[in-house]
């Protein structure tokens, strides 16, 4: 069984990907791994860099965009390994950082996940973590109420600015763009909620986690550069649709402990041969 499952979704981001890839490469040194490249429905050039640049990479082609976590739980359902990375493809790993998230969590054996502090391109942190959603920081973070009050605490206290995320810490969640996940947590909790497609599928699988007891934390020791764009939802758009679906999904997971047309399935014999 090897140390880490390095599991990346992609979408349209070939150039996103290689330079992933090759950060991989370059700067995962010191652990066992495999790498599993979940595409969906590319149209640019990911699957000729797959074969010709990576071939030893495990890669899956979905003929549509499936959706991020149904994307994600293909890595999770063939990853054979102690630890579970979800990786955004727009992230850029730094020599030593998987390395260390490793260490840490064998360290710690309560913590389900982990994650790294998130630097933007230019050095600079990235806030990432976060105290779940409540509807008061859903309407000062989603409406004109954030304009009119940018200085307001709940707003603040949701997005932890008041600390500068140089100390280790447990939270509620943290961006998704590089979770660490031990193998137990998986078999306990399960894949990701695959009525997800876009957005909050991280913060429902650690909300899933803390409700089982399991830990998650902030590993600032570790960091990688993490290329973050946010999309502007001016235009009400498929994707400020998908994002609204998800957040009123989550809400009412949280407060109703309710999934429509939803299950988990585990497979237990592909994570654990």
């Amino acid at each position: 069984m090897k140390d880490i499952t390095i599991g990346i979704a992609t979408w349209n981001a070939a150039d996103l990907l290689r330079d992933s890839l090759t950060s991989i490469v370059k700067n995962v040194t010191s652990l066992t791994y495999e790498v599993v490249v979940v595409d969906n429905g590319s149209v640019d050039e990911t699957v000729k860099i797959m074969r010709e640049e990576f071939p030893d990479f495990v890669f899956i082609r979905n003929q549509v965009n499936e959706g991020v976590a149904r994307a994600r739980n293909k890595c999770l359902d063939i990853a054979n390994s102690r630890y579970v990375i979800l990786l955004d493809v727009d992230t850029v790993i730094l020599p030593g950082s998987f390395q260390t998230l490793v260490e840490v969590m064998d360290k710690n054996p309560r913590v389900g996940i982990g994650g790294p502090k998130l630097l933007n391109p230019d050095g600079s942190i990235q806030m990432s973590c976060r105290t779940f959603q409540t509807p008061l920081t859903i309407l000062f973070r989603g409406t004109f109420l954030g304009k009119l009050f940018p200085e307001s605490r709940f707003v603040s206290d949701h997005l932890m600015t008041n600390w500068d995320h140089g100390e280790s810490r447990t939270v509620d969640w943290m961006l998704g763009a590089c979770h660490i996940i031990r193998r137990e947590t998986i078999a306990d909790i399960g894949r990701l909620d695959e009525g997800f497609f876009y957005l909050y599928e991280d913060v429902e699988y650690c909300w899933r986690a803390r409700k089982r007891g399991w830990d998650v934390l902030y590993i600032p020791q570790s960091q990688i550069i993490h290329i973050y764009q946010r999309q502007s939802a001016a235009r009400f758009n498929i994707m400020t649709r998908r994002h609204i679906k998800s957040i009123c999904r989550f809400m009412r997971i949280k407060y109703l402990g309710y999934r429509r047309l939803f299950k988990i399935p585990l497979n237990v014999s592909q994570i654990q041969r």
